[in-house]
């Protein structure tokens, strides 16, 4: 179950929610959303956690790894059941950090907009650059299964007029190059 935490608690039932997050990833298996809409731009789904388990200072390396892993499964598992109608099609993971509970699973339909969020380039509020030197999946052990690619991405942007700010990084997985 998807939740917000409140406090800065230690999180209780780790175990019981990384299994039920690895049930989550494995019901992926073999489906592929029939009905959808072209004129969307995409669909997705949120890792389903506990905030505090992916974020602040409760959050412990192993278990982000952990969490990483099973939305990449979850991809690989969509990739697999694709149907050829739905070839143009990509689908994909992201991991956001600092902010993990952000994360998704995510089927892109519209080209445009994927490239909009992995194109490396000055836009009017900021900046996106590719994270060459650096992957994600070495860093935290992750195992890629065969097809999913990774691309990484800086995100730095901001906007002092209706002050807000979107500032780290973002790993995708899938059929991402």
């Amino acid at each position: 179950m998807r939740r917000l935490s409140l406090t800065n608690k230690k999180v209780r039932g780790v175990g019981r929610r990384l299994r039920a997050l690895h049930k989550w990833s494995d019901s992926f298996a073999g489906w592929f959303p029939g009905e959808l809409d072209p004129k969307e731009r995409y669909c997705n789904w949120k890792i389903p956690v506990l905030s505090g388990l992916v974020e602040g200072k409760q959050a412990k390396q192993v278990i982000l790894a952990e969490c990483a892993q099973e939305l990449i499964n979850a991809c690989a598992h969509l990739m697999a059941a694709k149907s050829q109608s739905a070839g143009t099609y990509r689908v994909t993971c992201s991991i956001a950090l600092p902010d993990m509970f952000s994360s998704e699973v995510c089927i892109y339909m519209d080209e445009d907009y994927y490239q909009g969020h992995v194109k490396e380039g000055t836009y009017e509020f900021g900046s996106i650059t590719c994270l060459r030197e650096k992957s994600l999946a070495n860093d935290w052990a992750l195992k890629l299964p065969p097809g999913v690619e990774e691309l990484g991405v800086y995100l730095n942007f901001s906007s002092i007029e209706d002050d807000w700010s979107l500032l780290g990084e973002r790993w995708f997985f899938g059929e991402v190059l």
